[in-house]
């Protein structure tokens, strides 16, 4: 008995010590989407600035496909130690186990959370001829006209295409779902005619809108956003049914050491805290959020749950 309460006490220092000395090399950063894309650039954005705060590199690596599966899987069976992170967002964690027919991971137990970096809001665009000026007016013309809208999006099963059927179930329309290879493409039909509206990220459409090609006509959460400040809250405009809101974070291998865990939670709240970070942040319409590792993990079991219903009402399957 002595000689087992030696080897726990051994190991719980060990771990005291790893976490003290931690990061004693690299630490990798895995991106499951192309370089350049929104994943990418806020990886990059705040991996810079932990990097700068440990003294070691954080090395971002793009591993694209299957909605982030893949990355996943790759942390997943990395060894939990703290060198090797996925930078995820709610699709991997939330709807991924729900659209998929055959997943290579169960997120929610062989990932554990480490910080929710920022809030995702989504925007509801028309173009700027649009006869729509506000939430009312789409809504009335849209029950007034089953079917004859259609509603671009990035994709089936993405955050959007949920977005839309949360709209539709919660005000009783029926707006056409028209799904892209990817957003930049759907934007490109909103411009030029062949879809009515979106409801994406605001970064996606913040540059149309300010060169007056586009109109945004609510954002999704709760407060206005600092980059659309004249544009109204969906609940501020008589919808508050329909509130979206995506996120991205850091999640690291199961079995992480906590203090590991917790020492990567600490910098990273202290990166998105910086100025200069925080103005990177808002230029890419994303709103910095931080907090502890156990509100992380209470906002992903609520979100499994919000959006695993939102998948099976789109009836959208993947294999």
């Amino acid at each position: 008995m002595r000689r087992f309460c030696s080897v726990i006490v051994s190991a719980m220092l060990a771990v005291s010590v790893g976490a003290q000395t931690y990061p004693a090399r690299p630490v990798k950063l895995l991106v499951g989407f192309p370089a350049g894309g929104g994943l990418d650039v806020l990886a990059r954005i705040v991996g810079q600035r932990v990097s700068e705060q440990w003294g070691q590199p954080v090395v971002v690596e793009n591993r694209p496909g299957a909605g982030s599966n893949i990355a996943g899987e790759a942390v997943a069976r990395s060894a939990p130690d703290g060198y090797t992170l996925l930078h995820t967002n709610i699709a991997l964690m939330s709807i991924n186990p729900a659209l998929y027919s055959k997943m290579p991971l169960a997120p929610m137990r062989e990932l554990t959370p480490v910080i929710q970096l920022v809030n995702l809001p989504l925007a509801v665009m028309v173009r700027a001829d649009s006869p729509f000026n506000s939430m009312k007016d789409l809504v009335d013309y849209a029950r007034a006209n089953p079917g004859k809208l259609n509603f671009g999006s990035g994709g089936n099963g993405g955050v959007p295409h949920l977005a839309l059927e949360l709209l539709n179930s919660s005000y009783a329309l029926r707006i056409t779902h028209v799904p892209y290879k990817g957003s930049a493409d759907a934007v490109k039909d909103l411009l030029g005619g062949p879809i009515d509206v979106m409801c994406d990220a605001i970064s996606v459409g913040l540059a149309q809108i300010k060169a007056g090609k586009l109109k945004a006509l609510a954002v999704t959460t709760e407060s206005r956003h600092p980059a659309l400040p004249d544009t109204p809250t969906t609940t501020e405009a008589g919808y508050g049914k329909f509130q979206v809101t995506g996120w991205q974070g850091w999640v690291a291998p199961s079995g992480t050491p906590r203090a590991i865990v917790e020492r990567i939670n600490a910098e990273a709240n202290r990166a998105i805290a910086d100025p200069g970070t925080r103005a990177k942040l808002f230029e890419q319409g994303y709103l910095p959020a931080g907090g502890s590792v156990d509100a992380f993990a209470k906002q992903l079991a609520s979100d499994q749950i919000k959006w695993a219903d939102l998948v099976k009402l789109s009836g959208a399957r993947l294999d």
